[in-house]
């Protein structure tokens, strides 16, 4: 019975120095696999391949429907005013403090700095105008968890809630904003053949929770038309998405 527990006792001292030893070794040639503890730098929806989008504007009873659904190999920005927020390319930090374990978040930003018009009639002079311009933000706090298919292949699904707020402003003529909170889904398949570098592509879902529509109008008033009055309304609006997107990572 001595004998048996000494050599138990050798076994597991053996097989831990093996795995300590292989561990020192993989930290010294640099193997850093994707969903050991570390953090992940990442870009997403950088291409919105497939895009469902449908949104709900609603008011004392009545509501107004608009869907699309749309194909895109690149993203060059938003494709209007209170539209497709949602695949606006993102950039997101994830920690993990033990193996496979992710707490991140995501932000997103586009701002016009400047939006003119100039006109020039022939024979006349030129006369230049503000324009809307258009600030998207948001941020969406998540959390996931890495499931490794082999050493370059995992599946990363995560989960959180994410803000948004829309504005746009016209010098003169009023403004407008859409702010809305909504359930952030998204499956990623992460392929990594180097290593701290990868690429993702998976579906993604954005679930309204709550919503408003913000217009603010400048309306001329009096016999002249000289003076203004500024007039606010607010709807319900919503946006619900589903798609497939793709973007890349760093893990360190």
């Amino acid at each position: 019975m001595r004998v048996w527990s000494v050599g138990l006792a050798v076994g597991i001292a053996i097989g831990t120095s093996s795995l300590a030893g292989s561990a020192r070794a993989d930290e010294v040639e640099g193997k850093h696999r994707f969903g050991d503890r570390g953090f992940i730098v990442s870009a997403d929806r950088l291409l919105p391949l497939l895009s469902y989008d449908s949104i709900k504007v609603s008011s004392d009873g009545s509501s107004e429907t608009q869907s699309r659904f749309s194909l895109a190999l690149t993203n060059s920005g938003p494709y209007g005013v209170f539209s497709s927020f949602y695949n606006l390319p993102r950039v997101s930090f994830d920690w993990l403090p033990v193996r496979n374990l992710t707490i991140g978040a995501s932000t997103w930003l586009y701002m016009d700095l400047s939006a003119n018009q100039t006109i020039s009639p022939a024979g006349g002079s030129s006369t230049t105008s503000d324009q809307p311009k258009v600030t998207y933000w948001g941020v969406a706090p998540r959390v996931g968890y890495v499931i490794p298919f082999g050493d370059k292949l995992y599946f990363w699904p995560r989960a959180g809630v994410e803000y948004y707020d829309v504005s746009t402003s016209n010098v003169g003529n009023g403004s407008g904003s859409i702010q809305e909170f909504a359930i952030d889904v998204e499956a990623m398949l992460v392929v990594s053949p180097w290593t701290h570098f990868g690429f993702t592509v998976g579906p993604t879902v954005d679930i309204p929770i709550s919503g408003e529509q913000t217009t603010t109008a400048a309306i001329p008033t009096g016999t002249t038309m000289a003076t203004t009055t500024t007039t606010t309304s607010r709807l319900d609006s919503t946006m619900f998405q589903v798609g497939l997107s793709a973007g890349m990572l760093g893990h360190f």
